[in-house]
């Protein structure tokens, strides 16, 4: 068997085989990659950027729900990554090329380089309402009038940035120098930066991937150079909670957010995970190999290193309802708390052997207890200053939620 069919036969398998509920896209290519997607007015927009097994690169569009795929641009989709969208438009970053923008769904792209150095690869390409920014080898650019040019605004003396987020008045930004890594902070769009410390949290030097949703920050630390953990922050990256339930972490490669309602998904090298509590806990949908992601109506795509792009229904994979805080089966309060906590089973007359456990953010359980009422009263005496997670488990589920201890 020639030897690249039998590795996609390989790769294919991992993805359907671990989850059966992923099925692979047939229009698309099925030894392709799909390194970045993007939907706008009901159009998929996926980058194939090219490899040993299918070396026909590109942007690709689809506009019925990825049942078949055209090429629209193969000279610039060499090299497209990621795909954005904002008020009507594409924009995509390129390795070595800068930023490119389109009117037209993909057909045509024009170069938006005005600022940039010359040849600059882009890591990472966000839209905050009129204003972007773009990092990559060089520093991190910002765009005030819709990418038409661009200002450096990097901390001195670094020559990489790998991602950046705007939160209000607040970007944040990982960076790399010569010697070291970390992720600093500005209020004044650059001008002075701010090393966020180990003190709030955040452990991880070197950030892969940041988003930003319902004003909780995500953080997605490297695999290789990193944990590859996810950290959230609810208080504008003053103070950072790692999650809980990421497989692997050392060898797991988070590459791409996507929000749906209340539901968060991950793209990673050991599988799409979802998080229904903004981020404190993840669990592994799978479809290893995961890089993109994109949602049209009730199917989530999910696009692949090697093995093409992958669909799955949001109703199965949510249970078959849009989980949100109200339909949470614990309550803990007050919280932020002192001395004192309430613990509060919603359902529990529909619940069996419920466990209640509460661990530090090193993960050491640090108190486990069976519930035999709906309310029951804790002492947090013997807990010091700082964030934890409750655990609630019974025989059919596992939900997480995070407590402040003041």
């Amino acid at each position: 068997m020639n030897k690249g069919i039998y590795l996609t036969v390989i790769l294919a398998c991992i993805c359907s085989f671990g989850n059966a509920q992923w099925q692979q896209v047939d229009g698309y290519s099925i030894n392709g990659n799909a390194s970045s997607m993007v939907v706008i007015n009901d159009t998929m927009v996926a980058s194939h950027t090219g490899n040993v097994y299918d070396m026909i690169p590109g942007i690709f569009t689809s506009t019925n729900h990825g049942i078949s795929w055209s090429p629209k641009n193969t000279s610039l989709g060499i090299s497209a990554f990621p795909l954005i969208s904002n008020d009507g438009m594409l924009y995509t970053g390129t390795t070595g090329q800068g930023v490119y923008s389109s009117t037209d769904k993909g057909n045509t792209w024009i170069a938006k380089n005005n600022g940039l150095p010359s040849g600059f690869p882009v890591f990472d390409l966000i839209a905050d309402n009129s204003s972007f920014y773009v990092c990559g080898t060089g520093g991190i650019f910002h765009s005030v009038d819709n990418t038409a040019s661009w200002e450096n605004i990097s901390l001195a003396g670094i020559i990489q940035a790998n991602s950046v987020i705007a939160d209000g008045d607040t970007i944040m930004a990982s960076f790399v120098s010569q010697t070291s890594a970390g992720v600093y902070w500005s209020t004044n769009n650059g001008t002075n930066w701010t090393l966020i410390n180990s003190a709030s949290g955040l452990n991880d030097t070197r950030i892969r991937k940041f988003t930003l949703n319902k004003n909780t920050i995500y953080a997605a630390a490297s695999g290789d150079l990193g944990t590859g953990n996810v950290y959230v922050s609810s208080d504008h990256g003053i103070s950072w909670t790692a999650a809980a339930g990421l497989d692997d972490q050392g060898h797991n490669y988070p590459y791409n957010f996507l929000p749906s309602g209340n539901t968060m998904f991950l793209a990673t090298a050991n599988g799409v995970y979802k998080s229904i509590n903004s981020g404190l806990s993840w669990t592994n949908t799978g479809c290893t190999n995961a890089t993109s992601l994109a949602i049209v109506g009730d199917t989530i795509f999910a696009g692949t290193g090697h093995h093409g792009i992958w669909k799955r229904g949001l109703s199965e994979i949510l249970g078959g309802i849009e989980e949100n805080a109200d339909q949470a089966r614990i309550a803990v309060y007050p919280n932020p708390a002192s001395d004192k906590i309430i613990i509060e089973l919603k359902k529990y007359s529909s619940m069996e052997n419920p466990i209640v456990s509460i661990y530090n953010m090193q993960g050491q359980t640090l108190f486990q207890q069976t519930l035999h009422k709906d309310r029951t009263e804790f002492d947090l005496k013997g807990l010091l200053k700082g964030v934890y997670l409750v655990k609630l488990t019974d025989t059919h589920l596992t939900e997480f939620t995070k407590l402040v201890k003041k």
